[in-house]
């Protein structure tokens, strides 16, 4: 899953999060393995809406608990 949008993901968290990007993988939890919050979340989504031109929807992000749910969100999003 070491595509551009996973990179992009994870380079988002590590500079939210202040943690080396290596350490996160699709199966990081925000919460549990990442100590992020919702805003921290909420952070990186809006960064994903500039860059990536989609649109993610508040209710859309309820059920996201992985890095890798996320990832594959964005993917759909995007028409990949």
């Amino acid at each position: 899953m070491a595509d551009d949008t996973f990179v992009w993901v994870c380079q988002r968290f590590a500079e939210v999060l202040e943690i080396d990007p290596a350490e996160i993988t699709s199966e990081s939890r925000f919460a549990d393995d990442l100590d992020a919050d919702s805003i921290d979340l909420i952070e990186v989504v809006n960064s994903a809406e500039s860059a990536l031109g989609v649109t993610v929807a508040e209710d859309q992000l309820y059920d996201l608990e992985t890095v890798g749910e996320l990832v594959t969100l964005l993917h759909e999003l995007q028409g990949k």
